[in-house]
């Protein structure tokens, strides 16, 4: 099992990168395991610990010595405001060119831009120094990059994990194949409707898309999701988006929320009657076969569906937006920005300078500060951080006068 396990302030962070999932020691689990490692006595703890892959019985001297460090280390390491040590997730925007034309594409498509190779090796080589274990790669189309399985080797010869976005074009079983033989963990497949007419509404390339599933289904070695934007002239499609999604062997659905396009345009943000529509449908969906997935910056609408009567589950690093708290992106140009949507690039030496010293992340971190209305009083504004982006784009003229929070009917 390939993991990473960092020392953050007070608790060790354990990535299982081949699962994509994190578990955190701390308190007296923490104590526990270093009570183990100095006697050998053995407990319930670190039984779950052993069962999980946290320890490797088969080296346990390395990794006896490995964790005694962290242990000293996370008792001495900092971190920014509301933020981790260092990032755990960069995304790399590789190009801005796409043969596609998308009605609700964010990027400027008309520079035929990519980013310098040099660049983002420089950036992933420092990723692995810093222990960042996850290096997401996007555009325009991520497919017309020229490097893009030079940067995926190298990530995997790194140990880190790589993912990246699609569109299906250019997509083949060679293209597969090649991406494979590179060490690619992850593939987001971009759909928004179950049929070409509902996602052409917002996205060009249907049957691209489709084409993909297929390739993907056919292989079954890598793992593959869908991204759906949430939209009003999509919403009532997402049962069959669903359906569609389970024929083709998808195994999770990614939830996104409408990000400002290239016009600084939000488009077809949901009305009162599409948002909780589909929070009830996310909230009664039952399936052992796929999942359905809320992106963290999707905040608004975590808050509502982990809402009980006594607890709220959106808590956490996955409350909301996770700009400058726990991931930042690198663009064209090798400048740094918060996210693809938070266009403020800085120009810093390294992720560490930039993640430590950048004024922008740290106007980010203080946002529990300065909430406007109607945030300020909404009953979920403890477990609800939403969208910097949207936050940013949304003026008055918008939902009935309020600014900031593209859902104030909650």
């Amino acid at each position: 099992m390939r993991r990473i396990i960092r020392a953050e302030p007070g608790y060790l962070a354990c990535y299982y990168l081949d699962k994509r999932k994190k578990s955190t020691i701390a308190g007296k689990n923490l104590e526990l395991l270093e009570q183990w490692l100095t006697t050998g006595e053995e407990n319930d703890a670190i039984v779950q610990l052993k069962n999980k892959g946290v320890v490797n019985t088969g080296h346990f001297k390395d990794e006896k010595e490995n964790l005694m460090e962290l242990i000293t280390r996370c008792r001495q390491v900092e971190a920014p405001l509301r933020s981790l040590k260092v990032p755990e997730s960069m995304n790399i925007e590789l190009t801005d060119r796409c043969p596609l034309r998308c009605p609700q594409c964010y990027c400027h498509l008309n520079e035929g831009k990519d980013i310098k190779k040099e660049t983002a090796l420089k950036y992933i080589e420092e990723a692995a120094r810093l222990q960042i274990p996850y290096i997401n790669m996007c555009g325009g189309e991520t497919m017309v990059y020229p490097y893009l399985t030079d940067l995926i080797e190298f990530i995997s010869s790194k140990g880190l994990h790589s993912a990246i976005a699609i569109s299906g074009w250019g997509f083949n079983q060679d293209k597969l194949k090649e991406l494979k033989r590179a060490g690619i963990d992850e593939i987001f497949v971009s759909l928004n409707g179950s049929t070409e007419e509902v996602n052409s509404l917002s996205r060009d390339g249907y049957h691209k898309a489709i084409n993909t599933l297929q390739v993907l289904q056919a292989d079954q070695e890598v793992n593959y999701y869908i991204n759906w934007v949430a939209r009003n002239d999509n919403v009532a499609d997402f049962p069959r988006l669903v359906n569609l999604a389970q024929n083709y062997g998808v195994k999770r659905v990614y939830i996104l929320t409408c990000k400002p396009d290239a016009s600084n345009v939000i488009q077809e943000s949901l009305s009162k009657d599409n948002f909780l529509f589909l929070a009830d449908f996310i909230k009664n969906f039952d399936s052992q076969e796929i999942s359905l997935m809320v992106e963290s910056c999707y905040s608004p609408l975590r808050a509502y569906i982990y809402n009980y009567y006594f607890f709220n589950r959106n808590t956490g690093e996955n409350m909301g937006c996770g700009a400058g708290r726990k991931g930042i992106t690198v663009d064209l140009d090798g400048n740094f920005i918060p996210c693809n949507h938070l266009v403020h690039p800085e120009k810093f030496d390294s992720i560490d300078e930039y993640w430590w010293n950048s004024k922008i992340l740290d106007n980010l971190r203080r946002y529990e500060e300065h909430k406007e209305e109607p945030c300020r009083s909404c009953h979920l504004t403890n477990n609800c951080r939403s969208c910097r982006a949207v936050g940013e784009k949304v003026y008055h003229n918008l939902y009935s006068g309020h600014k900031h929070c593209h859902v104030p009917y909650l």
